[in-house]
């Protein structure tokens, strides 16, 4: 499969195939598609998060309201949200871990292993103050849209065929590996590990999700004093 076939599948079938309705839907009725790869650089790096965010906005004075698509996996993109410009804080975050560990944005294929925005508690209590109310919580579901969803990026590892593969945070390491959360945080620790994945052994490398990074300085200065220098010296080995 190529990936031109992939990226039309993966749009048009995913969101069924992890059994959500169609009318899985934003605020106004605007549709919650599938966050297809649209960076997917062959033979190098993939970069697997959990799942996509979204376009949040200012809707009659409540802040955070989430209400489009992102153009793409940890997207760059800049936007006006009804009170001011904002940029996409994950795709801001990936940069500056890639550029911590000396990979190029532009060498990776980037992906989310769950496809498609998921609704924590407090994106449904906003929903509710606009007047939506069947709008349900699924965010609690993601460990069994990412069981259904390891098919997909099993899909997108056999195109890509890395090099390297980066798992970000707890829940895509402990999925892809598949152990226990408490075990998956351990392996946060920027050594290489070799998986057979689609059919073939692949080197994983897991590291904290970019956004704890932010939040979380403890995680921060491990992965800048750590965690970031480990994974610089795998990466060298295995492309040498």
């Amino acid at each position: 499969m190529d990936i031109k076939t992939y990226q039309k599948k993966c749009f048009s079938e995913y969101k069924e195939d992890i059994s959500l309705l169609s009318n899985y839907n934003y605020l106004y009725g605007n549709p919650i598609n599938a966050l297809v790869p649209v960076e997917t650089e062959v033979n190098k790096f993939m970069v697997v998060g959990a799942y996509p965010s979204a376009k949040f906005f200012t809707i009659n004075g409540i802040s955070d309201v989430p209400l489009y698509d992102n153009d793409s996996p940890f997207s760059n993109e800049t936007y006006y949200d009804g009170s001011k410009t904002r940029n996409v804080p994950s795709g801001n975050e990936l940069n500056e871990m890639l550029f911590k560990i000396d990979v190029k944005r532009e060498n990776c294929w980037i992906t989310d292993l769950v496809k498609v925005f998921l609704f924590k508690d407090g994106h449904i209590k906003k929903y509710n103050k606009l007047g939506i109310m069947d709008i349900i919580e699924n965010r609690t579901k993601f460990y069994d849209y990412a069981k259904k969803s390891l098919k997909w990026l099993n899909q997108e590892i056999s195109i890509a065929d890395p090099k390297v593969i980066i798992t970000l945070g707890t829940e895509v390491t402990s999925i892809i590996f598949d152990v226990s959360e408490q075990k998956a945080k351990t392996y946060l620790d920027g050594n290489n590990r070799r998986k057979i994945l689609s059919e073939k052994e692949f080197n994983i490398i897991s590291l904290p999700h970019p956004g704890i990074l932010m939040r979380n300085e403890q995680w921060r200065n491990n992965f800048d004093n750590k965690i970031s220098y480990c994974a610089k010296k795998e990466i060298a080995k295995i492309l040498k």
